[in-house]
C-alpha cells in the first residue's frame, strides 16, 4: 500500500494473469477419490498444519504444497509474486487488515460466478464474513471457515474481589458503555490495585469498529467523533493509572495475563491462540508465576467488534483452479469438516447451521466452564447487522496504525491533543498523497 508502484505492477500483472489458466469446467467435477493433482497454498496460519491432513483424508490424491509465511511478511511476498508472475500460489489468504487489497486488485477468482456458484454453498454463513469479501459488483471473491467476533476477557478473581460477582452477564452489565467501563477501572484500581487493561492500544477496536463511515469517503479523510473520543478515553485511562503502560504483543503484555491486569480485549482466536497459551502452566512453570488458567470469562464490553479472520481465494493465475476450488470448498463449506474443526479446536466457525448444532453443549475449561460459543453466536448475529463490512477500505490498517502512534504521543504527554491530531493528519497525507486531508 505504501509503495504505489507495487500496486500498479500488480494491477498490470492481474490483467495479464486473468488471461492465464482456466476455470474448472462443470463437467470436470468428480468424486473426491477420483481427483488427483497438486496445488500450492500460501498462508500465515498454523491451522493449515492440521487442516490439510483433514482435507487429505477425503481427498487423498490431491497433494497440497503449503508455504507458511509470517503474517508480517506475507503481503510483501505475495505482492512480489503477483507483480512478477513468478511463484503465484493457487490458493492464498487474505486477512481482515488487507483482504480488500486483493479484491480491489482483482487477483482472485469470482466465486459467485460459474462454475463455482459459491453463493448457494455459503447461504448459512454469517453475513458479516461474506460481505467483507464482496467486490464492487457484490460478487464473492473469498470464503472463510471462521467468524471472529470479540469479547472482553476478564479475570474472575479480580471481578469477584471488586464487585462480589464473577458472572459474565453481571460483569457485562457493569461496562455497558465507555463511561461505565472507566468507572469499572476506577473501582478495580481502588479495591484491588489491579489495572483495567494492559495498555491504551488494547481498546482500539471498541472505537475503530464502531465508526459510522469509512476512513476515506470520496477521497477525503474522515475523522469521526468516536475516534476523537478514543483520544479522550485513552488519556483518562493513562492519567488515572488504569493501564499498565504495556504495548500489545510484547513480552510484558503476555506475562500480564498472569499478573494484576483485569481484562484483555480479544476476538475468538485470541482465546485459544493468545490467552490460553499465555495463562496455561508450561511443563516447567516459571518460578513465582501464578498461572491464571481457569480464572477467565468472556463478557460483552462497551461495544461489539470483530477482529481478524482469514479468507481463502483462488488466484486468477492458477492453472489448477478445479483442485484449488475443492480445497477451499472443503475447508469453508463442508459442514462435517466445520463441525469437527469447531469441536476439536474451539474455533468459532462461519456456518450458522453448524454453530446452532453444537452451541448448546459447549463449554471451555479455561473460562471456568463458560459456553463461549453461545456468547460468540449472539455477537456474530449482532455484527452481521452492523454494516461494518461496507465501511472497510484498503487504507484502514495503515491509517489506524498512524492514529495509534499519535494517540500514544498524546497519552504519554509528548504532544498536546491538537498536535497529535495534526501529526496524524500529516502522516496520512504523507502515506497517501491522493487522499484529501483537511
Amino acid at each position: 500500500m505504501k509503495k504505489i508502484w507495487i500496486w500498479l505492477a500488480v494491477l498490470v500483472a492481474a490483467a495479464v494473469f486473468a488471461l492465464v489458466g482456466c476455470a474448472p469446467d462443470e463437467d470436470e467435477v468428480s468424486e473426491p477419490g477420483q481427483l488427483s493433482g497438486k496445488i500450492t497454498v500460501m498462508a500465515f496460519n498454523d491451522e493449515f498444519d492440521q487442516m490439510i491432513p483433514m482435507f487429505n483424508e477425503v481427498y487423498p490424491d490431491i497433494e497440497v504444497e503449503f508455504t507458511k509465511v509470517p503474517s508480517g511478511e506475507i503481503v510483501e511476498k505475495l505482492e512480489a509474486a503477483l507483480s512478477t508472475g513468478v511463484g503465484v500460489p493457487d490458493v492464498f489468504v487474505g486477512e481482515q487488515a488487507w483482504v480488500k487489497r486483493w479484491i480491489e486488485l482483482d487477483v482472485w477468482e469470482n466465486l459467485s460466478a460459474e462454475p463455482y456458484n459459491a453463493e448457494a454453498l455459503v447461504a448459512d454463513h454469517f453475513d458479516v464474513v461474506k460481505d467483507l469479501v464482496r467486490d464492487a459488483d457484490g460478487n464473492l471473491r473469498g470464503l472463510t471457515w471462521q467468524a471472529t467476533p470479540g469479547a472482553v476477557f476478564y479475570r474472575r478473581s479480580i471481578a469477584e474481589a471488586t464487585f462480589g460477582t464473577d458472572d459474565p452477564g453481571e460483569i457485562s452489565a457493569l461496562m455497558s458503555d465507555m463511561n461505565a467501563f472507566l468507572d469499572m477501572g476506577r473501582a478495580i484500581k481502588e479495591t484491588t490495585g489491579a489495572y483495567l487493561v494492559p495498555g491504551v492500544d488494547d481498546i482500539q477496536r471498541l472505537f475503530f469498529f464502531n465508526k459510522k463511515q469509512p476512513w476515506v469517503v470520496d477521497g477525503k479523510l474522515v475523522i469521526e467523533d468516536i475516534v476523537m473520543e478514543y483520544l479522550d478515553v485513552a488519556k483518562t485511562i493513562r492519567d488515572e493509572g488504569m493501564d499498565a503502560k504495556i504495548d500489545m504483543w510484547t513480552g510484558e503484555w503476555f506475562s500480564g495475563m498472569n499478573e494484576n491486569i483485569f481484562c484483555y480485549v480479544m476476538p475468538t482466536w485470541g482465546l485459544f491462540f493468545v490467552l490460553e497459551p499465555g495463562a496455561t502452566p508450561p511443563e516447567e512453570p516459571e518460578e513465582g508465576v501464578e498461572y491464571s488458567f481457569g480464572d477467565w470469562a468472556a463478557a460483552h464490553g462497551p461495544a461489539s467488534y470483530m477482529w481478524g479472520g482469514t479468507w481463502l481465494g483462488i488466484a486468477k493465475a492458477s492453472e489448477n483452479k478445479a483442485l484449488a476450488w475443492e480445497f477451499i470448498k472443503f475447508l469453508t463449506t463442508n459442514k462435517d469438516f466445520l463441525k469437527k474443526w469447531a469441536l476439536d479446536s474451539g474455533d468459532f466457525v462461519s456456518d450458522t447451521a453448524v454453530v446452532e448444532e453444537i452451541v448448546g453443549d459447549y463449554s471451555r475449561e479455561f473460562l471456568g466452564g463458560q459456553n463461549h460459543y453461545a456468547y460468540f453466536y449472539e455477537e456474530a448475529k449482532r455484527l452481521s447487522q452492523s454494516g461494518w463490512a461496507e465501511r472497510v477500505t484498503p487504507y484502514d490498517e495503515d491509517i489506524q496504525n498512524e492514529f495509534l502512534t499519535a494517540l500514544k504521543e498524546y497519552v504519554n504527554g509528548t504532544m498536546a491533543k491538537d498536535e497529535a491530531i495534526q501529526y496524524f493528519k500529516d502522516a496520512v497525507q504523507s502515506l497517501y498523497p491522493e487522499i484529501s486531508v483537511d
